[in-house]
């Protein structure tokens, strides 16, 4: 056996260790979000937004937002009607930046710097 071998081993063998693990969780973590499904209500339900349990855990109500674009001329069209360019974020779609670099010899857009981070996924094997 190689040494590459034996490290895919290695790696799998922890694989099946860690799923089996996870499945014996399985149960208990349901149990979690059910009981956290049951605060969410019951603080909703008395109107409150904090709370403290006797062993020390606290909970806070936490409000995230959220907003997408759902038609999206209609959306630019008003940014740049009112100029008010605070709508916007400053970042760049990965996938239009590797059709540039793929297109052009490897070479960016003016301002861009590419990135590529190789990464492993692993899967079982089917018997």
């Amino acid at each position: 056996m190689t040494e590459f071998q034996q490290l895919l081993e290695e790696y799998a063998q922890l694989a099946v260790y860690i799923d089996s693990k996870e499945a014996e969780l399985s149960d208990i973590k349901k149990a979690r979000d059910n009981a956290k499904a049951a605060v969410l209500a019951m603080m909703s339900s008395i109107g409150i937004t904090s709370g403290k349990s006797t062993a020390g855990h606290a909970v806070v109500l936490v409000n995230t937002v959220s907003a997408k674009v759902q038609d999206a001329e209609a959306f630019f069209n008003f940014v740049f009607e009112s100029g008010d360019d605070s709508f916007l974020q400053k970042r760049v779609n990965n996938d239009a930046v590797k059709a540039y670099v793929d297109e052009h010899e490897g070479e960016c857009p003016p301002g861009i710097v590419m990135d590529t981070v190789n990464s492993l996924r692993f899967t079982k094997a089917k018997k």
